[in-house]
């Protein structure tokens, strides 16, 4: 019996239609790590040509997939299209904040596009906040659901979730106890209970954890 609930699919229909309009390339950009407590946060940065095919079968938002499959597509999307993720600690973030940090983030992906011949005329940012850097040479779109809307933004998100939750399973054998590996860092009460047990690493973020 069906449940009546309908997964929408990423296309690359904003994607084809910027580069019609006559952008050489474009960019798709999502965000992971913006809440928690412990860790970096990262981008992913996902570039798309005027000969790009349509995303591999199952690429759609990150929060909407399965790890064991999050993987697997990653891999996936690294053959589909040039890509990149970017990442900046905890205390750059405490020092600096989230926007400074999503905008440092963007540059240096975008420094690592540019580098290999691939860098974008234009950027796709999920939501409505566009957190770029003003000198970077390019536009800027935003659309609201973007990750669950455009293959390159739902790829990006999945780009940077994959790295994202690896880095912090490593972390979790270097500082264990905080459940890393279960929590990516987020809040949970198993994570907030061992902060107060063990207290704060130079991975946590110490303006999120008063």
């Amino acid at each position: 019996m069906s449940s009546g609930i309908t997964l929408s699919v990423p296309s690359l229909r904003l994607e084809k239609s910027l580069l019609r309009a006559g952008h050489s390339l474009v960019a798709g950009i999502d965000e992971v790590g913006r809440g928690p407590l412990a860790g970096p946060i990262y981008i992913g940065f996902v570039v798309i040509a005027a000969d790009t095919p349509a995303a591999p079968r199952g690429v759609r938002d990150s929060k909407a997939t399965r790890p064991k499959d999050r993987v697997r597509l990653a891999q996936l999307i690294e053959d589909w299209a040039w890509s990149t993720t970017a990442s900046v600690d905890a205390d750059f973030i405490d020092r600096h904040g989230l926007t400074a940090a999503l905008r440092e983030c963007v540059n240096i992906a975008f420094r690592a596009a540019r580098e290999s011949g691939m860098a974008p005329s234009v950027l796709i940012l999920d939501g409505i906040f566009n957190f770029c850097d003003p000198k970077l040479p390019v536009s800027v779109v935003t659309r609201t659901r973007a990750d669950k809307s455009v293959s390159s933004v739902a790829a990006a998100s999945i780009l940077a979730k994959v790295e994202r939750d690896a880095f912090m399973c490593e972390r979790s054998v270097e500082f264990p106890g905080y459940g890393w590996e279960r929590n990516s860092g987020y809040g949970t009460r198993e994570h907030q209970q061992a902060i107060s047990e063990l207290g704060l690493t130079r991975l946590h973020r110490k303006s999120f954890c008063h």
